[in-house]
């Protein structure tokens, strides 16, 4: 497969290239494991290892991609569009413990060793993904062991994304947990080396609140504090970060 299109490679910035397997209405320009956070530091050999089981899927606005507990069969690799991971309560709310907006960024890898999943996943806009067969994931892996340890890295990722978002809803109030939320998309774009001024949140007013852990009121309320403040300006699709460094202050509850 790869032999006949040598020369679109360059092996020295790692690039796996694109999918050349696959019917060019669906074929990828290049990639996503070359630009993923999670794969673009594994070997050109690894990834090509890996690229001929990936497929692409497409959701529609408010379509699952999977529910609490459906057989986990698959690792989702996000192409464009968000995604809520979320757990759904005895009351009937929602817990969102996980946001997925950035290309190449995974989902449900920490459903990957489980038998079923864990939580549910909806997509908030229109998404796609590439996603991969658990069972390739694992042979793929028995060969080149490198593969593991990025996985371990995604999954303590999501662990510590989950632990932070726990110690925000207990110890925080309500500005604290805005801001602290705020400041952790902050982060993480700017970790990726995208531009992190202005950070995209389709969530509804009512699921950031549930996120938070506060009321719709009480968030509402709060926003209009960090407009005031002039830390942040707010237009329909997100947030505008106008001074990070307050914001960091108020998220640490000094």
């Amino acid at each position: 497969m790869f032999k006949s299109h040598s020369k679109l490679f360059n092996l020295q910035d790692n690039v796996a290239g694109p999918c050349m397997d696959k019917p060019a209405e669906i074929r990828c320009a290049s990639c996503i494991m070359d630009t993923s956070y999670y794969f673009n530091g594994l070997s050109i050999e690894a990834k090509r290892d890996l690229q001929p089981g990936l497929s692409l899927k497409l959701f529609n606005k408010k379509e699952m991609l999977y529910k609490e507990g459906d057989v986990s069969s698959h690792l989702y690799i996000l192409l464009s569009g968000e995604v809520k991971v979320y757990k759904t309560l005895p009351n009937g709310k929602q817990q969102i413990h996980k946001l997925v907006q950035i290309p190449g960024d995974l989902i449900a890898c920490e459903d990957l060793y489980l038998e079923t999943h864990g939580s549910s996943a909806e997509a908030l806009n229109d998404v796609s993904v590439c996603h991969l067969k658990c069972e390739d994931l694992q042979n793929s892996t028995e060969r080149f062991r490198e593969i593991s340890d990025t996985m371990m890295q995604a999954m303590s990722r999501s662990l510590n994304a989950y632990i932070r978002h726990i110690a925000n809803l207990g110890q925080k109030n309500a500005l604290e947990r805005l801001a602290s939320y705020i400041v952790f998309l902050s982060e993480t774009h700017h970790e990726r080396h995208l531009k992190s001024s202005y950070l995209q949140d389709s969530l509804s007013r009512l699921e950031l609140a549930d996120m938070l852990g506060v009321t719709q009121r009480t968030l509402i309320r709060s926003i209009k504090q960090l407009e005031s403040d002039r830390c942040i300006s707010i237009n329909k699709d997100g947030f505008c970060i106008l001074n990070l460094q307050e914001l960091e202050i108020i998220s640490s509850g000094i």
